[in-house]
């Protein structure tokens, strides 16, 4: 069965999800800064009517040693219902596969999207990897 894949771009990497986890991509707001994350959040940012994690893509995912100027749009999405905000520096658009690529277990895995080569992001272990980071209070 085919999917339709995001393409977009994170620390000048290119990334893709599953349009079904996207939900809406936004000019970065406030952030609010959050404690005890271990630097896997960069804070709470409004979105839809309530306060949602922003992120931090860029470690979390080793896209960058260098630090990161701030992203200028966030990507919303949904992981078992539950909200996440991706820093992101621009969408590139969808494409649809006949073959998906099946997520493994890895953070990133890399793939090709038509003519396009890109890492597959699984939100499961990008929250896996949240949690491993966070501090007890």
């Amino acid at each position: 069965m085919a999917e339709t894949f995001l393409l977009f771009r994170s620390s000048s990497r290119m990334l893709a999800l599953p349009t079904r986890q996207t939900r809406q991509v936004l000019p970065l707001g406030h952030v609010s800064p959050l404690p005890a994350t271990g630097g896997s959040l960069l804070g709470l940012m409004p979105a839809g009517g309530r306060a949602v994690p922003l992120v931090n893509l860029a470690l979390l995912a080793e896209l960058s040693a260098e630090p990161q100027e701030a992203a200028p749009l966030v990507l919303l999405c949904d992981h078992a219902g539950e909200a996440l905000l991706l820093p992101i520096e621009e969408v590139l658009g969808n494409v649809t596969e006949e073959t998906a690529p099946t997520p493994g277990a890895a953070l990133l895995q890399d793939a090709t999207f038509g003519a396009t080569r890109a890492s597959l992001l699984n939100l499961t272990a990008l929250v896996g990897a949240i949690g491993t980071r966070l501090q007890p209070a």
